[in-house]
This record gives structure tokens, sequence and C-alpha cells, in this order.
């Protein structure tokens, strides 16, 4: 099997713009204009999306596409015996694509979230030319893996997929790893905001700082990658990135949620689960989900934490120092234990 998960990181140089390798990308910009307003008016009937403007990050795309031609092309004579290709985000579904197409490989494309509208310039000629990569590479996808049912749903929509060739895969690879120390629920005057992941902009953490000061909150965050400046200004309790047994200790003297909100700017944001719920399922806490969120809906379901609307955390607040919240740690136990079990389809 051949895996293909970064091109960012790569040690292939972009290829020179052959005549090819220009038709390839005029073809597809040609669709793009073709498909565009079909898809725009699918999206905004659906889910309610505009673009940003005309055409702005699309170069950003072109670049992708033609590099991933030259990756496709460094990497033909290195496939004797492979008849798996199993290819990670979109452009690496590019690759993926040219592979499979010669070698004869089975290509399983893993699109993880919603890879024409992420957190970025999603502007209508981006997007359509992301589309319509994406189904050049769905046309030679035997199995397409999503992260939810949702997104399932989605792919179904706009690309037209069978959904017998589509493959729900949580990201609950943590479930395993960390494990809560007990069924004790700590003292109410003992909590605490947890955040642990990137520290980008899109994650609501400058109004989780500003309202966790005003509350007078601690927030414990647990960073991967470069540690963000609005966090040393809230004054922030900053863990270790190796975070898992610190998380535990943490969670085991203090009520805790997790912070998972996001900014409503994406459908990958909007449907897909981050991997910092599943962090929160792994060691029996709650989470703070943003409105309008398919986590929200799933919190509400199955009362596994708190909303917050984007303007007072005051009632997280009072929901976390309450005797009800023992009842949602019962909750958040229950909900992992029917998803180990495959009991859950979300």
């Amino acid at each position: 099997m051949v895996e293909i998960v970064d091109l960012v990181n790569g040690d292939v140089a972009d290829p020179p713009l052959g005549f090819l390798v220009c038709l390839r990308a005029l073809l597809m910009l040609l669709k793009a204009l073709s498909r565009g307003h079909g898809l725009w008016s699918l999206l905004r009937r659906h889910y309610g999306l505009s673009p940003k403007n005309a055409a702005g990050g699309w170069s950003v795309s072109l670049r992708s596409f033609v590099r991933a031609q030259g990756v496709a092309a460094s990497l033909l004579g290195r496939l004797d015996g492979v008849r798996l290709v199993h290819a990670h985000d979109l452009f690496c579904g590019v690759v993926g694509a040219e592979l499979s197409k010669c070698s004869g490989a089975e290509l399983v494309y893993d699109a993880h979230e919603v890879e024409f509208h992420r957190n970025r310039r999603n502007s209508w000629l981006r997007t359509a030319f992301d589309v319509v990569v994406e189904r050049s590479v769905l046309d030679r996808t035997r199995e397409l893996r999503v992260v939810n049912a949702p997104i399932a749903a989605l792919y179904e929509h706009v690309h037209d997929v069978p959904r017998e060739r589509i493959r729900v895969v949580l990201n609950d690879h943590f479930v395993n790893r960390c494990r809560e120390r007990s069924f004790d629920v700590p003292e109410p005057g003992r909590l605490a905001l947890v955040y642990v992941g990137a520290g980008i902009r899109g994650r609501q953490l400058d109004r989780l700082a500003s309202e966790a000061k005003r509350l007078g909150v601690p927030v414990h965050a647990f960073f991967i990658g470069e540690l963000p400046e609005l966090a040393i200004a809230a004054g922030w309790v900053i863990g270790p990135r190796d975070y898992e047994s610190a998380l535990v200790s943490l969670v085991a003297v203090h009520r805790c949620v997790m912070w998972c909100c996001v900014d409503d700017v994406c459908l990958s944001y909007r449907l897909a689960l981050p991997n910092k719920f599943f962090q929160a399922l792994a060691v029996g806490i709650p989470v703070v989900a943003a409105d309008g969120s398919y986590l929200a809906d799933l919190v509400r379901t199955h009362d596994l934490g708190f909303v917050f609307d984007g303007r007072d955390l005051e009632k997280v607040v009072r929901g976390i120092q309450s005797p009800d919240f023992a009842d949602k740690l019962a909750s958040v136990r229950r909900f992992r234990f029917g998803l180990t079990a495959g009991l859950l389809r979300i």
C-alpha cells in the first residue's frame, strides 16, 4: 500500500508548467466555471452559504493542483506490486487518483472534513475549482472516508457519491489512550475550562479569554504548536505539549469542561467533530460547543455539556457548579460507551 499524507512538507520540487499540466489545469478551470452557479445554488439552498468574493484564494488551489501533478509523476516508478493507494486530503487525493489511473491500484480517499470549504478564503471560483478537482478524485475512488454522518450526506448531495461507497471513520483514536481516574465529582469551587489544540483563529479563543477573565474562571490550555500571545496575556495555565497524563490528572481534581467552540466560517467547522471532542470523551468530561454547529446538536441531544451562544459564558459556569454536573458526566460516559460499542451513529 502507498499512503499519501502531506504535500506541503514533501521533497518534490514544483514541476515545470508543461503542456499536459497546463491543459489539465485549464480543463479544471473550465469545469469550475461551468459548474459554479449550480454548486453555489445548492450550497445556498441547503447550507445557507454565500461566496466571500469572486476569486480570492484560487491561485493557492491552482498551485496545489499543479504541485500534485509533479508529486504523482515522481512516484510513478515506485509502484511495483502496489494494489492500494490511501490518500489523505484533497490534493493528496489528486496524487492518488493519478497513481491509481496509471497503476490500476485501488484508491481510498480520506476527506477527513469538508475539503472544498475550510477556514480560508472561500471564494466563488476557489470553491468551485476544488469541487471539480475533488470530483475527479472521487471518479477514481473505491472508498470515500469522512468523519461523520452529516459530512457523508454533504458528499452525497454535492458529488452524488453512492452511500455504499462512503465509510464514516470517527476521529476517535483517543479513547484507549487516556482514561479518567475515578467517577468522583470534584467540589463545585474547583472548576476549570480546558483547551487542547492549536492557537489559531477560528477557535473563539478571544471570547474564551475575555469571558473567563470577566468571570474569574481559570483556563488550562495544552497547545499543539506555537503558544499564542493571547493565552500569555490572559494568564492561562499552560500545560505540557505531551499533555495526556497532565490532562488526566487535571480532570481528577477539577470540574472540567473542554472548549470546542469554533466560528461559523466554513462547512468544515460547522459539521466536523474536532479532535478535542473525542479527547474530552476519552477523559470523561463534558464539552462547550458553539451554537449552530453539529457538535451543539449532539450536546443537546445527548446532554454532553453546554452550548455557547457567543455572548455570555456565565450560564456555562453555573452549569459546571450545579449538582446537575454529575448527570452530564454520566451522560458523557454513556455516550462514549455507545460509540465504542458501535451502538451510536454520529
